[in-house]
């Protein structure tokens, strides 16, 4: 049995050196905190100080410069004053970032819909002040120009903007910067004038063809004289050249992003107008219709027609015009005509001339360089390499002329005798 002798229990030579370890590091920590203390006959030592003294110290002072770029490295600390700051420790204000940091974090992997629909509860409490200022549309601009975008509906901002703007709008420039978009020079000048104008009648998609930039006309024929959009691409190019130089005059108007939403997402409409005649024309003449449509309801302060409401006034508009009996006649024209012809030939037998004999008195007329045989429909030379027995170079021409008329002249035309006479 093992007997205490009152004395404490031997150290272990592992446990003795990090014991001494751990009080020569506290001795050193303590003398670096420590003034040195010198006498005039030893050697100078720091007096160790009283551990109260060192306890009752507060933090150290951040220095404005330091705090400063502890801001710049950590922007989360911006959102807290300077004297808050310069009381707290370094290792505080580490765990203040952090925390932050990983408050983001949770934030980014919540509920982005919940965020979103918080956010748009707030937007009243976030209201913005708009103060007074200059803008001139060119070398001055008001920092209202740069708010964050309207989230209400368009037609609230279309009406809007008619009971603050002028009813004719604002006065028309031209100097847009459409060429940064790759759009330079698509729009001519009366585009740009009609476009500034919300209530202008006198709009059309052919001011924005580029086939017109560069036409000058003036008085009365000014718009008889711009060229007819004829092609789908064409009408395309147009009418997203309606919609970006509308971007740059009259940013809040989205009408015209209405009407092309809405030929792209019914394909310009091909399912109603596949096989017409001239497909572009039809579109330009209801975009026209449509954009003449917005400017009464802009003067009558209703709102545009949307993209949802094109698909009705598409409907009307289509069913009006006479486009499926030009279909059926187009049909018509090229599928009966041929027929005709094939079942008239093969109800008599080919034409006339082909029941007569090679010597007939009708075709038995003065020689010409015609080829009778290819008239008859019996000549199966190439033309160019056609000659008589004796080689002489016969030409694939109509050969007949007026029996009755001594002096009728050879027809000589491209066509065969048969087929034609």
């Amino acid at each position: 049995m093992f007997h205490h002798s009152g004395l404490p229990e031997e150290l272990e030579i592992e446990e003795l050196e990090e014991t001494s370890r751990l009080a020569e590091d506290l001795m050193e920590e303590e003398d670096d905190l420590a003034p040195p203390v010198r006498t005039a006959n030893s050697d100078p030592r720091r007096r160790v100080p009283d551990p109260a003294s060192i306890y009752n110290r507060g933090p150290p002072q951040l220095e404005a410069q330091d705090l400063e770029i502890l801001k710049m490295r950590f922007p989360r600390l911006r959102e807290f004053s300077d004297q808050f700051l310069k009381a707290r420790t370094m290792e505080e204000i580490l765990k203040i970032e952090s925390t932050s940091l990983k408050l983001k974090e949770a934030e980014r992997k919540g509920d982005v819909e919940e965020k979103l629909a918080v956010n748009k509860q707030n937007l009243e409490a976030c209201a913005v002040t708009v103060e007074k200022g200059k803008d001139d549309r060119w070398s001055s601009l008001h920092s209202a120009r740069f708010l964050a975008g309207a989230a209400c509906s368009t037609r609230k901002i279309w009406l809007r903007a008619r009971e603050v703007m002028d009813v004719n709008g604002h006065s028309p420039v031209a100097n847009y910067d459409l060429a940064s978009v790759g759009m330079g020079g698509f729009v001519t000048s009366k585009g740009w004038v009609e476009l500034a104008n919300p209530g202008s009648t006198k709009m059309s998609l052919k001011l924005f063809n580029i086939n017109n930039v560069g036409a000058r006309s003036q008085g009365s024929n000014a718009e008889k004289d711009l060229e007819d959009i004829g092609e789908l691409g064409e009408f395309k190019l147009a009418l997203r050249t309606l919609r970006t130089a509308a971007s740059f005059v009259c940013p809040w108007n989205y009408s015209f992003l209405a009407i092309e939403n809405f030929m792209i997402q019914n394909d310009f409409c091909m399912n109603d107008l596949s096989g017409t005649e001239k497909p572009a024309t039809t579109l330009t003449q209801f975009v026209d219709y449509i954009l003449h449509e917005n400017a009464n309801r802009w003067r009558d302060a209703e709102g545009f027609i949307t993209t949802a409401d094109l698909k009705t006034c598409w409907t009307a508009f289509s069913s009006a015009r006479p486009r499926v009996l030009i279909k059926k006649k187009e049909q018509q024209h090229s599928n009966n005509q041929p027929k005709n012809k094939s079942a008239n030939q093969q109800k008599q037998g080919g034409h006339i001339f082909s029941k007569l004999p090679y010597n007939h008195p009708r075709l038995n007329m003065p020689f010409t360089d015609a080829c009778r045989a290819w008239n008859l429909g019996r000549c199966a030379k190439a033309a160019g390499s056609c000659t008589t027995s004796k080689g002489v170079p016969l030409r694939h021409s109509c050969n007949w002329s007026d029996l009755s008329n001594q002096n009728a002249k050879v027809c000589g035309q491209a066509h065969q005798a048969y087929v034609s006479h």
